[in-house]
């Protein structure tokens, strides 16, 4: 980059490449030029669906939707613990906050894709919760009471070489603009940091070749985002079991996890992440 500012409260509304740099135009500053631009928006792109096209020809949805959001004062309250509710294709959690704020996690599934608007996202979600036990009656009322949801449909973000696998020409993407591998899987903001590591130690390394970095990125990074992928399609029926038996086997496989050395068998099989990072 040409320089160092930072600006908020703006996005990217046209990025047009040329052989020595990026013009990018913005909604409400003045049009910019660049050496790179790196694309780090997150699911719903807009670096990502200005370069390579609509965000239709790579996001797969997983059919599960989330909504969460958070209140202050809501009793009971279990420090440090986080407790789930789980019914058949869905699942209500909570968890402890600083400043005696709770946080709620819907997780639930739908094979309707669409968003819709506030009041709409509320509908849904008391319409899948509003006849379920636990604490779900009051949780619901803490709903009603807030218009801070985060709410979105649980995808991934699928690139293969013939769309560019996160890059062209100056432009690339890290983090889950490149290859979000679901909500449900977690790790989000940790694979991005390692990609955007590896990024930058290939930048560095290549002396100027962006086109170089950008080939090196991919080639460190890309068979291990496939394999994490892969493995996160098996976490949705933990959240959202699609059958009794299903659920009665998450049950008796989350109990084995109090004991310790179960736990550390297989948490560190199926979680610890193989991966040599060059030291740049």
């Amino acid at each position: 980059m040409r320089s160092g500012r930072v600006r908020h409260g703006d996005s990217v509304a046209e990025i047009r490449q040329t052989g020595k740099s990026a013009r990018v135009a913005f909604r409400h500053t003045a049009e910019r030029e660049f050496d790179l631009v790196v694309g780090a928006d997150g699911l719903h792109s807009q670096v990502r669906e200005l370069v390579f096209g609509k965000e239709s020809r790579f996001e797969k949805y997983l059919g599960y939707k989330v909504a969460a959001f958070e209140v202050e004062g809501y009793r009971p309250r279990d420090e440090l613990v986080y407790v789930m509710y789980t019914e058949l294709h869905q699942q209500v959690a909570r968890f402890a906050m600083r400043g005696d704020r709770t946080m709620f996690l819907f997780t639930f599934a739908d094979d309707n894709p669409e968003i819709g608007d506030l009041q709409a996202q509320k509908s849904l979600v008391r319409s899948r919760f509003g006849s379920s036990g636990w604490e779900c009656p009051q949780i619901l009322d803490s709903l009603d009471r807030t218009d801070d949801i985060y709410f979105d449909r649980i995808s991934q973000i699928r690139m293969d070489g013939r769309a560019g696998l996160w890059a062209s020409e100056r432009t690339i993407l890290v983090g889950d603009a490149a290859w979000c591998v679901s909500l449900l899987a977690g790790q989000g903001s940790a694979l991005a940091m390692v990609g955007a590591y590896i990024l930058a130690g290939e930048l560095f390394r290549a002396g100027g070749d962006h086109a170089r970095a950008f080939a090196q990125y991919r080639h460190r990074f890309a068979s291990f985002i496939l394999k994490k992928q892969k493995a996160a399609l098996g976490f949705a029926g933990g959240f959202a079991p699609k059958s009794r038996l299903a659920m009665f086997l998450r049950n008796k496989v989350m109990n084995c996890f109090t004991i310790p050395f179960v736990a550390n068998i297989v948490f560190s099989r199926g979680m610890a992440d193989k991966i040599a990072l060059p030291a740049y």
